[in-house]
């Protein structure tokens, strides 16, 4: 099929490449079906959460693990039951940017995750409940970690 993006004009894409998010993402609830778009072909790129029903909804996002080595999501009975989770290793974890004119002023919502279980395809945005993880956690506080 044949989508207009936000930051890649058009492409073509196939049913099985859409994420489904049941509950739509926090402030975005009638938005459900989206596309994970790299950047670049290198695997730790930041991705874009593209809606594929509104072609100015769109949000970048990166893996928080290639930066934050403990960063810590607790996926509550019902998350794993949305998710339709049965294998940790279908799981893949995003945090949503807020781009400024200032990359370093930039920040990342470490609070609420994208969480994504790649085998179903199903998605789920989440508040980490008790967390010390900030909504805006500004990019110049990123470092890649080691290795």
């Amino acid at each position: 099929m044949e989508l207009v993006t936000k930051y890649f004009s058009n492409m073509t894409y196939e049913d099985n490449d859409v994420i489904i998010f049941n509950n739509g993402l926090f402030g975005f609830e009638k938005y459900k079906k989206f596309l994970l778009i790299r950047f670049d072909d290198h695997e730790n790129s930041p991705v874009c959460l593209q809606s594929i029903e509104d072609a100015d909804i769109a949000f970048v996002m990166i893996n928080p693990y290639n930066f934050i080595h403990d960063y810590n999501v607790s996926l509550s009975e019902a998350d794993i039951q949305d998710l339709k989770l049965k294998d940790a290793d279908n799981l893949t974890v995003y945090n949503i940017c807020v781009l400024l004119d200032s990359i370093p002023q930039s920040t990342t919502n470490l609070r609420c995750p994208v969480i994504v279980n790649t085998e179903t395809r199903l998605a789920k945005q989440i508040i980490l409940e008790n967390s010390e993880y900030p909504f805006k956690y500004p990019f110049k506080d990123l470092i890649p970690k080691e290795g």
